[in-house]
């Protein structure tokens, strides 16, 4: 299974093979925090090539906004485990809370999953995909 968690603080491993990518760093050593960082970068900017979000904010339970939409996996393997990161803006645009949600189904290949969540109050949000799992077998058909 290739696997790619981007919210692992302790060790971070991402094996891509059909992308020739191979990063590796472990959090335990202060004199690598640097490359962990720049290592974190990377997934973020991994996931945002390989997903895409669509969702609205409304009206949730009381002192709750809910979050509707789609997560579009569009990478040509099955997708399982996302987590995506709901961030809560001010006014300023500046963030205020973050939570991590997981995303219940697994999503095809070049499709979509859907997700409906609560979250607290916020001005504004941004939504963006956090971490996930390909799983192997399940590609397009």
């Amino acid at each position: 299974m290739f696997s790619i968690r981007a919210s692992v603080i302790v060790s971070i491993a991402i094996v891509l093979a059909s992308h020739g990518v191979a990063l590796a760093a472990k959090v335990d050593d202060p004199t690598t925090f640097s490359q962990d960082a720049a290592t974190i970068r990377e997934e973020s900017a991994l996931a945002d090539r390989f997903f895409h979000v669509e969702w609205t904010a409304g009206a949730g339970r009381a002192g709750m906004s809910r979050i509707t939409g789609y997560v579009y996996n569009d990478y040509g393997q099955a997708a399982q485990d996302i987590e995506l990161r709901i961030t809560g803006l001010n006014s300023a645009g500046q963030p205020v809370r973050a939570m991590v949600q997981h995303v219940g189904d697994t999503v095809p290949s070049r499709g979509r999953g859907y997700f409906d969540l609560q979250v607290p109050v916020s001005q504004a949000y941004r939504v963006e995909v956090e971490s996930f799992d390909f799983t192997l077998g399940q590609g397009s058909k």
